[in-house]
């Protein structure tokens, strides 16, 4: 039956001990034997002689192994069939011994498996195809069974999982890999790919066995059987861990842009040239009331006016058209209500490497509200020149570009000029008296001078060109400038010569009573001079103590920022790094100066502690010898004893720092720089200082030989923005600063100089009573930024989303954890769900309930609450109106990075 059915190809007996082998007809016709020795008993090495050379030793050793050891036997080789033709089969038999443990008898069949071979060949062919193919795919290729198991794999899988192809076959996700999150997650996409029979397309966080992490853009499919069951699941996957980091680059770019492009009052434009598609800010909208954010080029030209299109349309195509890149024009823009807007539009081609235009960026400004403004002010000296007319006043005006005296005929006629005749400075200054013209061209030059900026003010006599005759005149004047540059001077003249002869009459009528009344009026001209003088610093000071106010709350949201990127990027490309590093010292110089203006306005933060002057003088001397350079030389002249003041001690070092580099500038030729210390009472030295009030006073002097100051200039020489160097060598803040410092310190400041006989300062500062257990701390030390935190959770409050943003970022950068709130009731429901905030981070100023109304229901509600409060204005303006306590802890706007952690990392320690 087995033979019948083809499975056998014949059937063998080998009598071992007799060597005689018995062979059927078909084994006989199958190995191309004579028929005649079927059923006959011949020797095995004639059923040799049909085996392929080749593997004849290997037939011969398989035969005495099993007569060896005896059993079953099997063995694959070529034999030569009755066409001659070698074909693969296969021996499959049994070794019998006998009682002594010799081989008796050794039968069996022979199975043809040509096809069998061969379909195995095909097979082995197969899989070294696919084999081949699935190490040669990018990224990881696999296979999986039902349950999850790995069927196979390629190199990069191997990888991926830390081992070979044959330490993972047969194994699960949840097997090999470390993190169990990562193994589960996995494993419970896979199943639900099998479950629904779907392939699907994912992004997967995995990590390697070394501890990078990346991003796998994995295909997975269920795998199907014959009948098309799922049987388990096939997939790719690709890292695209740097394609997401180049996706993430390219929205922070976008994000940028889209930022800057909200920040701006202008609509800003973005116009495609290839198919006219422009891309608009909300600016189109918020400035003109076009709600779109897409238009194309047609729209735009069809909305400039009709007159104004043909001009613009031809000039931005010829920009375009030629090599040019730049293109600007002014002209009328139809808002969506149906009036025009008066618009300035600038805008930049980008071309692409061969110079074709590809898009053009832009930017439309606004000019209604100064077109407005310019036909006000127009009208307005229209109004003007009416009413100088009326009221016997006239006007002049001097083109300070191109030289030109502008005078109207009223003005003509006050120096006895023809209304017709051209007039220019030379005829003004020919027509004074000669001992008016020095005086009046002096204030005509310190009007014009962008440091001075005087008022020019002044009365001369005329001497008329008609006939001689003097005629008085008054004139007052102020200057315009752009850019430190002075372009004009305008003002008003007013024929004051009936005054004058009134005055004249008065003075021969009345000049005994004058005698008497000189002193008394000269008394009075002082008091209100010296009134006038403090009502204009106090003025002056409200007003640098507002913008500095405001100001450090804009700085706030550019020195953080900039600060944290700075920390955040680490080496970048050195053009960025020059660009931020650039950008972080502008903005510090900005608050230095505004540091300033607090300080003259006696707003900035102090915080006065227990200063031994002599210790503090000696802490700077290095810093004071670095800063004179080699050209002067230093010297000390401090008191044993001196008493203790209750200052800041760093900005005093600051005043003290600002009047060595003034007298270094007044001695451009070397010179000596002298530092005192004295303890000064009042009631027994009141003589030897006149203006100070009684009391005592630790003494600062600092003098110089230099070249002094002459009396006009020592009157404004604590003037905000006053100075006497040339543009750009000064910000006029320095003895301002100084000046500001001793007014909030409860001190006083004196200012004693002379042309060529140096200059001479000196600071009373109030005595401290009680001995200080610690000097001043010394000068120059800084302190080390805090450790990191400690995943201590804080609460940020702050109605300006910006300084709110990086207030979270940093404090997230210094490793604590941190929540955000916009205002009071926000702050107090998330306080209420998170028991774990452990400190409350708050600005003072915010509409509705403030920072200290805020803290003070916070730590009502959570006692053990800390606080830190920070705010744009000084502390001291806050304490005296009431808002803080002088014990509250506070950090200025705008602060770095160092300086939060500083903060912070000292209130978690306290």
């Amino acid at each position: 039956m087995a033979l019948a059915a083809g499975a056998i190809v014949g059937t063998w007996f080998w009598d071992v001990a007799r060597d005689r082998v018995t062979v059927d007809d078909a084994l006989a016709r199958a190995l191309g034997l004579d028929p005649e020795i079927a059923d006959t008993q011949v020797p095995l090495e004639r059923i040799l002689t049909t085996v392929h050379p080749e593997d004849l030793p290997g037939v011969s050793d398989a035969i005495a192994e099993v007569l060896v050891r005896g059993g079953r036997f099997a063995h694959q080789y070529r034999a030569r069939g009755s066409d001659a033709q070698y074909r693969w089969i296969e021996a499959i038999g049994r070794v019998d011994f006998d009682a002594g443990r010799r081989p008796r008898e050794f039968s069996g069949v022979v199975i043809e498996i040509e096809t069998r071979r061969r379909i195995e060949a095909e097979r082995d062919q197969a899989q070294s195809l696919l084999r081949s193919f699935v190490d040669a795919a990018p990224g990881v290729v696999f296979a999986k069974d039902r349950q999850g198991r790995f069927l196979i794999g390629n190199r990069s899988t191997g990888e991926l999982l830390g081992c070979p192809l044959e330490a993972y076959v047969g194994r699960t996700d949840a097997e090999l890999l470390r993190d169990p999150e990562q193994a589960a997650a996995i494993m419970a996409t896979d199943e639900r790919i099998m479950a629904s029979g779907q392939p699907e397309q994912l992004e997967e966080h995995v990590s390697y066995p070394d501890g990078r992490r990346a991003w796998w853009l994995s295909t997975k499919a269920p795998l199907r059987d014959a009948a098309g069951r799922v049987v388990g699941l096939v997939g790719t996957s690709l890292d695209i861990t740097r394609r997401r980091a180049a996706e993430r680059r390219h929205r922070e770019i976008e994000e940028r842009y889209r930022l800057a492009a909200r920040a701006t009052n202008d609509a800003i434009w973005d116009w495609r040239i290839a198919d006219g598609e422009v891309v608009w800010n909300e600016a189109l909208a918020s400035l003109f009331g076009h709600a779109m954010a897409r238009t194309d080029a047609r729209w735009w030209l069809d909305h400039i006016h009709p007159d104004d299109r043909p001009r613009v349309d031809a000039r931005i195509h010829a920009v375009i058209a030629g090599t040019e890149s730049v293109w600007s024009g002014e002209y009328r823009f139809r808002r969506a209500d149906g009036s025009f807007a008066a618009v300035l539009d600038r805008g930049t081609v980008l071309r692409d490497e061969a110079g074709s235009p590809v898009r053009m960026i832009g930017a439309m400004l606004d000019l209604s509200a100064r077109k407005a403004a310019e036909a006000a002010l127009a009208q307005s000296e229209e109004r003007l020149r009416l009413a100088t007319e009326a009221g016997d006043i006239s006007f002049w005006d001097v083109d300070m570009v191109t030289g030109a005296l502008i005078w109207p005929p009223r003005t003509k006629a006050m120096f006895g000029i023809a209304p017709d005749v051209e007039v220019s400075m030379r005829d003004f200054y020919d027509s004074l008296h000669p001992d008016d013209r020095a005086p009046t061209r002096a204030a005509f030059e310190a009007a014009g001078d962008p440091d001075r900026r005087a008022l020019y003010d002044v009365e001369y006599r005329v001497v008329l060109k008609e006939d001689g005759a003097l005629r008085w005149v008054a004139a007052k004047g102020r200057a315009v400038f752009e850019d430190q540059r002075c372009v004009r001077v305008l003002g008003v003249v007013v024929d004051i010569t009936a005054r004058k002869q009134a005055d004249a009459r008065l003075q021969e009528l009345n000049e005994e009573l004058e005698s008497r009344v000189i002193a008394e009026v000269a008394e009075r001209t002082r008091v209100e001079e010296a009134l006038r003088q403090s009502q204009k610093m106090e003025a002056v000071g409200q007003l640098t103590g507002g913008i500095a106010h405001d100001f450090n709350n804009m700085l706030a949201t550019v020195i953080g920022p900039l600060d944290l990127l700075a920390s955040r990027l680490g080496d970048m490309d050195p053009r960025a790094k020059r660009y931020l590093d650039m950008a972080i010292d502008g903005a510090s110089r900005a608050a230095q100066l505004t540091q300033r203006l607090l300080a003259f306005s006696r707003q900035q933060p102090l915080q006065p502690v227990p200063v031994d002057a002599n210790k503090l003088v000696e802490g700077m001397r290095a810093l004071l010898a670095h800063s004179l350079g080699g050209n002067v030389r230093l010297k000390t002249a401090l008191v044993d004893g001196v008493w203790c003041a209750h200052v800041d001690g760093n900005q005093l070092e600051n005043v003290i720092l600002n009047l060595a580099v003034n007298a270094r500038d007044a001695m451009p030729a070397g010179g000596q720089l002298t530092i005192g210390t004295a303890n000064c009472d009042m009631a027994t030295a009141a003589g030897d200082h006149p203006g100070v009030p009684d009391g005592q006073y630790v003494l600062i002097t600092v003098s110089d030989t230099g070249c002094g100051m002459p009396p006009e200039v020592m009157a404004r020489a604590f003037d905000p923005f006053y100075t006497t160097k040339t543009v750009g060598k000064g910000t006029g803040l320095g003895l301002s600063q100084v000046y500001g410092f001793v007014q909030q310190s409860s001190g006083h400041v004196r200012l004693a100089s002379a042309p060529g006989a140096g200059t001479v300062v000196r600071i009373y500062l109030p005595r401290l009573v009680e001995r200080p257990e610690e000097a001043a701390p010394l000068s120059g030390q800084a302190a080390p930024l805090p450790a990191r935190g400690q995943q201590q959770l804080i609460l940020v409050v702050d109605d300006e989303a910006g300084v709110r943003q990086f207030s979270a970022d940093a404090l997230t950068e210094l490793g604590y954890r941190v929540l955000s709130a916009d205002g009071a009731s926000q702050a107090l429901q998330v306080l209420d769900a998170h028991p774990d905030i452990a400190l409350l981070f708050t600005d003072v100023v915010m509409p509705e309930v403030n920072g200290r109304q805020l803290a003070d229901e916070a730590l009502r509600r959570r006692p053990a609450l800390k606080v830190v409060f920070a705010t744009g204005n000084s502390r001291n303006t806050l304490v005296d109106d009431g808002v803080l306590g002088p014990d509250v802890q506070l950090i200025g706007k705008p602060f770095t990075v160092r300086e939060l952690a500083t903060r912070i990392g000292a209130v978690f320690a306290d």
